[in-house]
């Protein structure tokens, strides 16, 4: 095949089949697309094949770029649309370049291409992988996916059979494990930094967690990346049959990607026909071990790379991106690009400083309220009015408040003069209030709830880590893995069927003898042999026909009819309809499983079963997020990456809370708050509010902060100082070590 691109195309014949399976001939035409394109995305578009970097500054069109680089190779027939690899970092992001991609290349009617690229996250595709080749490594293809709790109960169980103090609890030792898969190293390679005895003693934990996994035939999140990259260097033939498949790789998100996903991709990308999208300015998750080299070094990785800038950012105004630009130039460890628009000027960014944290969650109820109500008046709040109000209860506050006032009814009332919403309100789900860690939260969800104001967190208690939910989900990994010691420990006494702890082990230790890929059926047949006293025996027998009869169910009937006839069998129902009001939410939690279901409806139970297991273990806070939501959206930092809201609320820039108080010694770390920064600022499309407080409450006693640095980057002519705020009459020059 001729790999030499076009730079415009003109039109293409291209092979397509309809609803009825018969091919025909179609021309699809890009010709007017790309002409919505800039002259920086069109030349990404149409880049030559082989090593491509473009480096897309924030609100600059990177899904567009990507969405329209996939339907251009499709288009110019290099290569089938099966033989396209994109990868994302959500679910939700994949699913979203699905359908601009359908909708770029659709032909009208029930039409349809021959065969679509494959985009997904990088654990799902390494559950691809698994699927069809796990058995090569000694696990049975039916695996299940072992949740957080699922990982810690292991731990833990491990932590107190070594005996070890408990001060080193299982949520360390499983950062550790996390740290080592993603950085591809095995128990006895295991080296994070650590001091010889802590090294020794994770390395023995990390080992007996894996043959823990390996005996029930489970794996974690993990692991649906390290498995397959085993798979690939000790399976030559089972990495060459990935090559030829995926001839074409794109990612999204590069700058994200950790050794593991480094390794992943550059095994697959043989040809060097690989695509990759992102910005060095918005590498955040150092923490979770990635890797901002991997970008930086793109160039040596691929000598011959093409590098793209993509630099017009579309959504914000101008004064907002001029106080980015300025911020992100604390970082000198980047690519310079510098990011502009044609949008207007908009509002000033608005600089605020309160007197404590309950002041800041006033002032932003305060503008919300105006904002949304069509009153914005730039509506102060006097810094001076309480002295000390941490040693106020809002009892006395709210009656020194009212005597202040005179007892005059005024529309800012209640405590503290928290404003209510009135119910004429504007839309609140294009508002965001941003800040660097939770416990930040909680002042802002207090003063929200007394104003009235709806308010949703991402990044709290997920709809799947529910227990109803995860009782439910623990029934269903057992009709497709029986040996799931994990689900089983969950819901065999659930309800209660007199199976003590002694009881259970002695299952427990039988279960992990037996071989992988036994049926329900075969399981059950096996526990037979096993000596249990008379109350236990009969407790195992009825859970275990419960499983029995479920797994039972014609392979026709849909999965939603599994999950009525699993939820009636097991009695979840019962035991939740027990006439409380929490027992009514959690059978309304239950009910909205078969909501989900219902998409995987189409296929026989047991295939939609494992697709919708799937989905659970590999489904993040983002997936869920939806604009559909009336209310106001509270977030860290690190979740709202790819996120954009019309207003911004940025809170606590202070020193030792941005940049973190972990951070200051450390360039490489002090770095990444830099740009962690940046990610704030860039989230705004036409209003952005940054808050410091003179002190807050913070562990336990009242701290005065100095204001963030990141305040004296901007420059004067973008920023609003609302009265009261001392910054406004510096210089904006400010002492600070470089960031090599």
């Amino acid at each position: 095949m001729n790999h030499k691109i076009l730079r415009v195309s003109i039109s293409q014949q291209y092979r397509l089949k309809n609803k009825a399976g018969n091919y025909y001939n179609a021309i699809i035409s890009l010709d007017m697309e790309l002409n919505h394109l800039n002259q920086a995305q069109r030349t990404a578009v149409t880049a030559p094949l082989g090593p491509v970097l473009v480096l897309a500054g924030a609100g600059s069109g990177k899904t567009r770029v990507l969405t329209y680089r996939i339907a251009y190779i499709i288009e110019q027939g290099f290569y089938r649309p099966d033989q396209i690899l994109a990868v994302t970092f959500t679910n939700k992001a994949a699913k979203e370049m699905q359908s601009r991609i359908a909708k770029l290349l659709s032909e009208g009617g029930n039409q349809k291409l021959v065969s679509q690229p494959v985009l997904g996250t990088f654990h799902s595709i390494g559950v691809r992988i698994l699927r069809k080749h796990i058995s090569k490594l000694g696990y049975n293809p039916s695996f299940s996916i072992a949740d957080s709790d699922d990982q810690l109960k292991i731990i833990k169980d491990i932590l107190k059979d070594l005996a070890v103090p408990k001060q080193f609890g299982a949520p360390l030792f499983r950062a550790y494990i996390s740290s080592a898969k993603n950085l591809l190293q095995t128990p006895a390679q295991m080296d994070l930094g650590l001091d010889g005895h802590i090294r020794d003693l994770a390395a023995q934990v990390y080992a007996r967690y894996q043959d823990f996994l390996f005996k029930q035939n489970n794996v974690d999140f993990d692991d649906l990346l390290m498995l397959p990259i085993i798979l690939f260097q000790n399976f030559p033939e089972v990495l060459r049959g990935f090559q030829e498949r995926w001839q074409y790789i794109l990612v999204d998100e590069y700058q994200d990607t950790n050794q593991a996903q480094y390794m992943f991709l550059h095994l697959l990308a043989k040809t060097g026909n690989i695509f990759v999208v992102g910005d060095d300015a918005q590498s955040i998750y150092g923490f979770r071990g990635s890797n901002i080299a991997n970008i930086l070094n793109f160039e040596k990785d691929f000598p011959n790379a093409q590098v793209i800038k993509l630099e017009q950012n579309y959504r914000s105004t101008k004064n907002i991106l001029a106080a980015a630009q300025k911020v992100i130039e604390l970082n000198s460890e980047q690519k310079p690009k510098t990011l502009w628009t044609d949008n207007s000027d908009g509002d000033k960014v608005v600089i605020k400083e309160v007197y404590d944290g309950h002041a800041e969650a006033v002032f932003v109820a305060k503008k919300i309220v105006s904002i949304s109500s069509g009153e914005d008046d730039e509506l102060e709040y006097d810094t001076e009015e309480i002295e000390q109000p941490q040693t106020f209860s809002i009892l006395d506050t709210f009656l020194a408040q009212q005597k202040r006032r005179g007892g005059s009814g005024k529309s800012w009332s209640g405590a503290m003069g928290i404003p209510q919403l009135p119910k004429n309100h504007g839309p609140l789900n294009e508002f965001a209030v941003l800040y660097r860690t939770h416990a930040q939260s909680r002042q802002i969800e207090e003063v929200f709830i007394t104003a009235g104001i709806p308010y949703h967190i991402v990044g709290g208690v997920k709809f799947y880590e529910r227990k109803e939910i995860k009782d439910v989900l623990a029934y269903l990994r057992l009709l497709v893995n029986p040996l799931d010691i994990l689900a089983l420990d969950r819901v065999i006494n659930l309800p209660p069927r007199g199976i003590g702890e002694k009881s259970f082990e002695q299952i427990r230790k039988y279960l992990l003898a037996l071989p992988k890929g036994l049926s329900v059926d075969e399981v059950a047949s096996k526990l037979e042999q096993l000596t249990l006293p008379p109350k236990q025996r009969a407790g195992l027998n009825q859970f275990w026909q419960i499983l029995k009869k479920a797994s039972l169910v014609p392979e026709e009937v849909t999965l939603s009819e599994l999950l009525k006839v699993v939820v009636k069998l097991s009695g979840i129902d019962d035991l939740l309809n027990d006439g409380t009001d929490t027992g009514e939410v959690r059978r309304e939690n239950v009910r909205e499983l078969f909501n989900v279901t219902a998409k995987f409806d189409n296929t026989a139970w047991h295939e939609g079963l494992l697709m919708f297991l799937e989905e659970v273990a590999l489904i993040t806070d983002l997936d869920n997020l939806t604009d559909e939501r009336n209310s106001v959206t509270l977030m860290t930092l690190h979740a709202a990456k790819g996120l954009e809201f019309d207003t911004v609320f940025f809170l606590g820039l202070e020193e030792g809370i941005l940049p973190h108080t972990n951070s200051l010694f450390d360039p490489k770390e002090l770095a990444e708050e830099v740009r962690l920064a940046y990610v704030g600022l860039t989230r705004a499309r036409q209003r952005l509010f940054l808050l410091y407080a003179q002190g807050r409450q913070m562990y336990g006693s009242f701290q005065n902060n100095a204001p963030s640095r990141i305040l004296h980057a901007l420059p004067k002519e973008v920023i609003n100082a609302v009265a009261g705020t001392k910054l406004a009459a510096q210089d904006g020059d400010y002492s600070y070590e470089p960031f090599e």
